[in-house]
């Protein structure tokens, strides 16, 4: 005990010892702790177990007004729900299914910009127009044409006071002291869990109301939206490889790194660990745009993103056979019918609404042109939104 804040001191020395050490992280916690006026102590009993504990007194502050209900901490049992809309700067198609996905679960409305100078044009409009200017901006920082520094800086140049969140899966990398240099306001990894977004979300928004979550219709809805992201990254990622090949191929490390990168994260949001490491290790030596990347390292990651498509093949094929049997026996809607529901779903598609995939059901039941609408839906599945509106005038077309 009198040498367990100090570094490095090990229970035993032994090369092949078989208990380990403090190491530095009790010594670290300790100057944090005496920083702050308090002192870190420890009581052991042999066999029974060790117990360390400090008391920290902080000055209280004269709070503004609403600064609390902004900050409380909530239930973790209630799901927080809001009155906001929320421009999303992201161009990767599984990133965008995700966070809509979890931001429609709290009654968020979401504009999608598909990369950076998109996002800003979007926020300079609604000035410039008088309207109503976004509640929040979500920024992916690895973006085509304008990245999220970029981007970000623009936005700010407007004096909007919009409040700009970075979103980035390098959030371990010290990339978080760059974000906050920069002006922005905060920071969320990707992959994130819901209440590690309602923390974030609640910092700049004020719920509406709360509302209990049942655990079971909760795990029901993941598994169900999981099925979707699986199957969305099996079809997205098919030529992958070919395509980070061809970068290097070209001498565009640019856009080899943001492939492996991208692949990266869309590993992580399914849980394909080896997959990520691979795609890690593989934009790990495309950093700094010069290409260290090994031979082994291109094949360990053909290879392992091989073995996850041949493992998801069975669920894309499931899925689009239930997607064509409902089709088939579903009833069909009347011309009428189905001319207001391609009304209805137009603006929706205009304004990049994710909720826009709650037609899909309806839209089956559309008995002209079956080609079309099926390509509508998987637009609509991949936010393929311009396409789909193209789409979606082919389909009323054919039913003048």
């Amino acid at each position: 005990m009198e040498k367990i804040f100090d570094p490095f001191t090990q229970a035993e020395t032994g090369t092949t010892r078989k208990y380990g050490g403090t190491g530095l992280g009790l010594a670290i916690t300790k100057n944090i702790i005496e920083i702050m006026g308090g002192t870190l102590s420890v009581e052991s009993v042999p066999g029974s177990g060790s117990k360390f504990g400090f008391d920290l007194t902080f000055d209280t502050i004269e709070a503004a007004d609403g600064i609390y209900q902004q900050n409380n901490v909530f239930n973790e049992s209630k799901r927080p729900t809001f009155s906001a809309e929320i421009l999303l700067c992201e161009d990767n198609i599984m990133n965008q299914q995700v966070i809509c996905e979890h931001l429609a679960r709290v009654g968020i409305k979401t504009v999608v910009a598909e990369n950076g100078r998109i996002g800003v044009d979007l926020v300079r409009q609604r000035l410039e127009n008088g309207e109503k200017l976004f509640d929040l901006v979500f920024m992916d920082m690895y973006m085509p044409v304008m990245d999220g520094l970029e981007a970000s800086a623009k936005i700010m140049e407007l004096n909007t006071g919009i409040p700009i969140i970075a979103m980035t899966a390098n959030i371990m990398s010290g990339d978080r002291e760059i974000y906050k240099m920069s002006g922005m306001n905060d920071c969320v990894g990707k992959p994130f869990t819901s209440h590690e977004l309602w923390h974030c979300l609640m910092k700049y928004l004020t719920p509406a109301s709360f509302e209990n979550i049942h655990k079971s219709e909760c795990a029901q809805e993941d598994d169900g939206f999981q099925k979707e992201l699986e199957a969305l990254f099996a079809r997205k990622n098919r030529d992958k490889y070919n395509e980070i090949v061809k970068a290097l191929e070209d001498n565009d490390i640019k856009l080899a790194h943001r492939l492996a990168h991208t692949l990266k994260g869309n590993a992580g949001q399914i849980g394909k660990t080896i997959l990520q490491q691979a795609a890690a290790n593989v934009e790990h030596g495309l950093k700094d745009g010069k290409n260290m990347i090994t031979p082994g390292l291109l094949t360990l990651l053909e290879t392992e993103l091989q073995t996850v498509l041949d493992e998801l093949s069975p669920l894309v094929e499931k899925m689009s056979h239930n997607r064509e049997e409902s089709a088939q026996s579903g009833r069909k809607l009347e011309t009428v019918a189905a001319l207001e529901l391609l009304d209805k779903l137009k603006p929706m598609l205009e304004m990049g609404n994710p909720e826009c995939r709650s037609f899909c059901a309806d839209l089956r039941m559309i008995g002209t042109n079956d080609e079309l609408v099926r390509r509508l839906i998987q637009q609509m599945d991949d936010f393929d939104f311009e396409p789909a509106i193209v789409t979606l005038g082919e389909i009323k077309k054919s039913m003048a």
